[in-house]
């Protein structure tokens, strides 16, 4: 038995899960005769909940998924795992970006660098074998995506995952798929560790064979929404029309990630018709100077451009962009603020910048010796931890709010006011009425002003709230 060990969090990460760890799963289930099962650590009371369960379990080989964020719990599975005698077999971007870190604490025998499917699958036969693996392992690629299984869900608790109140403002029963590696982009605040893992070219599957997933989720899962998991989805037109027009016969919600500079009229207009509810664009900033740092390769003309045609063709914008980069003034936040106020999201996801490990932006705050987080964690890229010295976080919160603050209301646009008021209804019929009532009041202007007045006055009172 080979035992996973898969990191949850809260907000998205309680209602995502692992598809990587299902792939090497579902491949090496269908290749031996090996068995593979899954703790997840969302599930679990605490360590000694997780060690209660590795006893009860008992597999002999336990695979650890490892990101920087993360990196404090995977350790300490790593570490609890390795204590009970057994072998442990590590693989994710951190292990990729440090894998002989990752050998020297002791906890680790092995490490699986890039994708892990083929090599894990080897890994485990040699070991049952006896066949000396050496410490760190170069993950082999599949060319052909198609020839992966379809990843295995069922390693986790699908109904606990399914059958929450899942995020605003999508359909509960949200299921992800990867319709391809890898990205050809060269960001300064991602490369080169996603190349490391993925490579430099992007693999996409066929339409046939993601229909095929789609169709699967649908009839085992009731999904009802699909978030399309890839680093840009609209890169490769003539496939995504391809995958569009197949979707359109399906009629199921879904979702993507797209590029300001990837999005036009024609693809925009199919999405939609398709069923696509919401596109994520990473719009960054609004200074050319600091998406010239960020080596984005976008002008802030395309975002806007973005902007408008997603919103002539009723798509969301679900925006993300960056703050507190190094260098950035108050002119480059203006410009953001600009850029933001003119295309004026439904759905916003600004973070503070963060040096990624593995970037070539974490290496120049490095020289520069402007990293401030402590640890692994600090590095979460949410708009709360100061990350870089020489940045003014009281300011950035300030723009952050007034940008928040530029958005459509939910009741204000037809296709935005359809899903909102179907999941809210959903949510009343399931009894999470104080889920329902907190979204509605952080996305309600009329409620949320005497809420903030509220919550503003209680904490100079010196109460503080908890959701």
């Amino acid at each position: 038995m080979i035992g996973f060990n898969s990191l949850g969090g809260n907000s998205h990460d309680t209602i995502s899960i692992n598809l990587g760890m299902g792939y090497i799963s579902r491949y090496l289930k269908n290749n031996s005769d090996h068995s593979a099962d899954l703790i997840d650590l969302r599930d679990l009371t605490g360590w000694d909940h997780y060690e209660s369960e590795l006893r009860k379990r008992e597999p002999d080989i336990v695979g650890v998924y490892c990101n920087t964020v993360n990196y404090a719990n995977s350790l300490k599975s790593a570490q609890i795992a390795k204590g009970m005698g057994k072998t442990v077999i590590m693989g994710g971007p951190h292990a990729t970006l440090a894998p002989q870190s990752l050998i020297d604490t002791g906890f680790v025998d092995h490490v699986i660098t890039g994708e892990g499917e083929i090599s894990f699958l080897k890994a485990v036969n040699d070991i049952e074998a006896g066949t000396p693996l050496e410490k760190i392992v170069e993950g082999e690629k599949i060319e052909d995506l198609d020839d992966i299984p379809l990843p295995d869900r069922d390693l986790y608790n699908m109904d606990r995952i399914l059958c929450g109140a899942g995020i605003f403002p999508y359909p509960s029963r949200y299921i992800g798929i990867v319709a391809s590696r890898g990205c050809h982009y060269n960001c300064s605040f991602c490369q080169p560790l996603e190349r490391k893992i993925f490579g430099r070219k992007i693999r996409t599957r066929s339409v046939k064979n993601i229909i095929e997933e789609v169709l699967h989720v649908i009839e085992k899962y009731k999904a009802s929404f699909i978030m399309f998991e890839c680093d840009t989805l609209t890169t490769q037109k003539e496939w995504a029309l391809e995958l569009c027009r197949e979707m359109e016969k399906i009629g199921i919600c879904w979702g993507a990630q797209s590029r300001a500079d990837t999005i036009d009229d024609e693809l925009a207009r199919a999405m939609r018709k398709a069923g696509c509810m919401v596109l994520f664009i990473g719009f960054e900033s609004g200074s050319q100077r600091m998406l010239n740092l960020l080596r984005k390769g976008i002008k802030p003309e395309h975002s806007i451009k973005a902007g408008k045609i997603c919103r002539d063709n009723k798509l969301l914008i679900f925006a993300n962009y960056m703050l507190g980069m190094p260098t950035e003034t108050k002119e480059d936040l203006d410009m953001t603020y600009d850029m933001i106020r003119e295309i004026r999201p439904e759905l916003h996801s600004p973070s503070y910048f963060a040096p990624i490990p593995g970037s070539d932006l974490y290496d120049y705050c490095a020289e520069k010796d402007l990293i401030k987080v402590a640890s692994f964690e600090g590095f979460v890229r949410n708009p709360t931890i100061e990350k870089v010295k020489g940045v003014d976080y009281g300011t950035l919160n300030e723009y952050k709010e007034k940008m928040l603050r530029c958005k459509k209301e939910w009741w204000t646009e037809a296709h935005f006011l359809k899903p909102v008021l179907s999941r809210w209804l959903f949510l009343l019929r399931r009894g999470y009425v104080k889920t329902f009532v907190l979204e509605l009041v952080e996305n309600t202007f009329f409620f949320r002003i005497p809420a903030v007045f509220l919550l503003n006055t209680l904490r100079k009172l010196g109460f503080t709230a908890k959701r």
